[in-house]
């Protein structure tokens, strides 16, 4: 019988001082970890070193890229500055490619106003499809967030918060689950020894034309030898 364990790590995507969306990840994680069969754990992108004098898998945190490579699915808790996501939230999820390929991801916005930061959700949405992960349809959103909390970090409101997680977590253990079976059941034919990272085969074309070929439907189709190990790039039409 396949396994119906479940890891879904929580992503609290702010550093700033004075941060409220700390509270929501820690009620999430609170809500995640109730759950049968689910692991979980918090992953602060405060606590995660990186330069900034590069950028994407050059980068790569060995922690936080093993713990997203052993994960069924993710919880992202994304603040919304100015319209918004945080850059630091930005830099480190460009650290990784392959790890998320094919896994589920679930949003929860958080603001100071009333749309619950709706717009950080709307403007992760195509981060999350470039990056390989399949956001779920139902979205967590935490709006006046200051007035959410009590002193001790309490949600007032508990009883409609966990209502509307029940919905959220529901679908993200349903697309998880299936994600996960995907991975482990379903296998692409390989045609040659070359393992090709689907990922990767997009149009590009700038960079097309740069190998100087018709950037007209054309693909870069990016390669790991596994012989050798490099990676090639080659424009295929």
């Amino acid at each position: 019988m396949p396994d119906s364990s479940l890891f879904i790590p929580v992503i609290l995507g702010t550093p700033r001082q004075g941060r409220q969306s700390d509270r929501v990840a820690k009620f999430i994680v609170e809500q995640v970890a109730a759950r049968d069969r689910l692991e979980t754990e918090l992953i602060d992108i405060r606590n995660i070193a990186i330069a900034t004098d590069d950028a994407g898998e050059s980068l790569k945190d060995p922690q936080f890229s093993a713990t997203i490579d052993r994960a069924d699915g993710l919880i992202i808790v994304a603040p919304e500055y100015n319209h918004g996501y945080p850059g630091l939230l930005k830099h480190i999820l460009d650290t990784c490619l392959k790890e998320y390929i094919h896994k589920a991801v679930g949003l929860c916005g958080v603001s100071a106003g009333p749309f619950g930061g709706t717009r950080v959700i709307q403007n992760l949405l195509p981060v999350m499809r470039e990056l390989g992960l399949v956001t779920i349809f139902y979205d967590l959103n935490f709006s006046n967030v200051k007035q959410l909390f009590d002193e001790s970090g309490n949600l007032i409101d508990k009883p409609t918060y966990i209502r509307r997680m029940e919905r959220f977590m529901d679908e993200l253990v349903w697309m998880s689950t299936v994600l996960k079976y995907g991975r482990q059941e379903v296998s692409l034919d390989k045609k040659d020894s070359i393992q090709v990272n689907t990922h990767a085969n997009k149009p590009c074309p700038e960079i097309a034309v740069r190998m100087g070929t018709d950037a007209i439907d054309t693909v870069l189709k990016v390669s790991n030898n596994a012989q050798t190990g490099e990676v090639e790039a080659t424009a295929v039409t």
